[in-house]
């Protein structure tokens, strides 16, 4: 009996040893102050300027908006300094949701900047809208979603995502440390293997992808579904805007399914399936856990949400050579943004 209880004994103590590594390896806030993040873009030096003649708008159209002709780069005396990550932990992760499935050249459906603070606990989303206006070298102000697109075509694959992410740099004025990039069939393949998610829908909505309507409620998404509601954006009173607001329901949804009880025990292998899924990631399986545990402690007021300011314009594209509808960024209100935001 005695040795019995022994062994259990021992069991207990290198079990409760084990449990206590794990939490110090894994807790977000220690397991990102053990790491040293990676830079994997920086702001460039070099501010873009229009070609002569190049940004116009079109006075005789009625819905025309007159297009600043101003770089959307930051003036360079007064540069937006970077978080101090020695103090905080904190790091940028940018999430690309690719408008394709496999094998295609794609452009950026989805583009989502995380400032993680994982000392406070706390999480800064900025939404960055597909056709944001920004100055891309080689090619001239176009939408920001093209920066994928062109550099995969000229390149290769990794091209087009390092294009993206120094595109997204470059108009926040911020490093990038950690990326994640998705296509379509990923994106569904992966919420149907974790079982759907459950979604708030506040209310009814038409699915322009599937034609179909999605009722307002708690509603149970499958991986198809939860596609066409990340998509949607006609059938809503704040059209891209507000499914930008849709992206953050679904990134929260997922989390909660990962760390669900019942799914406590299938997560190495769900998270081998989420990098397999997933088109290119920088982030270690680790790194994921710990996110998804970061996650899973926020509220509401944890997580800040906001959007690029600016407005509505039309403007010649030098990549089509005819008008095109914009998001034109607030300069001043951008900034004002990141500080608050991202600092």
């Amino acid at each position: 009996m005695k040795r019995w209880k022994l062994c259990a004994l021992t069991v207990v103590v290198f079990a409760g040893a084990g449990l206590g590594l794990l939490y110090r390896y894994l807790e977000p806030a220690r397991h990102f102050e053990m790491k040293t993040h990676p830079v994997i873009a920086a702001p460039s030096a070099s501010t873009s300027t229009d070609p002569p003649g190049y940004s116009q708008s079109l006075p005789n159209d009625p819905i025309a908006v007159e297009a600043s002709t101003a770089p959307l780069a930051l003036p360079a005396d007064k540069p937006v300094q970077s978080a101090n990550l020695n103090e905080s932990t904190a790091f940028n992760a940018l999430i690309l949701g690719l408008d394709t499935t496999s094998g295609q050249t794609a452009r950026t459906d989805v583009i989502l900047l995380a400032h993680v603070v994982p000392a406070e606990k706390k999480v800064h989303l900025i939404s960055v809208p597909r056709d944001t206006r920004v100055p891309l070298p080689g090619i001239g102000l176009t939408k920001i979603n093209h920066a994928h697109f062109m550099a995969e075509m000229d390149g290769d694959k990794k091209s087009g995502t390092d294009a993206a992410i120094q595109a997204v740099s470059d108009l926040l004025q911020i490093p990038v440390h950690y990326y994640v990039k998705t296509n379509f069939s990923g994106f569904v393949t992966f919420i149907d293997t974790i079982g759907g998610i459950d979604v708030d829908i506040p209310k009814d909505m038409w699915l322009s992808m599937t034609r179909k309507p999605l009722e307002a409620g708690s509603r149970h998404l499958d991986g198809l579904t939860a596609l066409a509601f990340v998509r949607e954006r006609y059938s809503l009173e704040d059209g891209d805007f507000g499914r930008q607001t849709d992206h953050m329901k679904v990134m929260r949804a997922v989390v909660q399914k990962l760390l669900a009880p019942e799914k406590i025990t299938e997560l190495p292998g769900l998270l081998k399936l989420a990098k397999k899924e997933l088109v290119d990631t920088n982030l270690t399986d680790s790194d994921l856990i710990s996110l998804a545990w970061l996650f899973k402690g926020m509220n509401g007021q944890d997580i800040k949400y906001r959007q690029i300011p600016g407005k509505s314009v039309i403007a010649a594209d030098p990549l089509v050579r005819s008008p095109l509808w914009y998001w034109e960024p607030d300069k001043e209100r951008l900034k004002e943004l990141i500080r608050e935001n991202l600092h």
